[in-house]
């Protein structure tokens, strides 16, 4: 029997904080995110990621410019998952 390792889930809500925009602005903005059709959100959801993911990217090889790609692997995954799901994908003790 394979057990599933349970998530939290984040109520991704409470994340998003514009403190640096007006109140008019916000709104504008997230009415404009409201309108996209579930095509564009599925492109810039993934724009989004892909940028993340190259920064992230980034990051482990500027702090690891030794490693080798599957050890940038390994630390972007303890960015993504933390430390102890990382090891246990990656089979590290």
């Amino acid at each position: 029997m394979v057990t599933a390792h349970r998530m939290p889930v984040r109520d991704t809500r409470t994340v998003v904080a514009l403190t640096d925009t007006s109140p008019k602005a916000s709104r504008v903005y997230f009415q404009r995110l409201a309108a996209l059709t579930p095509a564009e959100r599925l492109r810039l959801g993934a724009a989004l990621w892909e940028a993340a993911h190259s920064l992230q990217w980034a990051v482990a090889r500027r702090k690891h410019p030794e490693a080798e790609e599957a050890e940038i692997a390994f630390h972007v995954a303890v960015t993504r998952f933390g430390a102890e799901l990382a090891r246990a994908a990656f089979g590290r003790a």
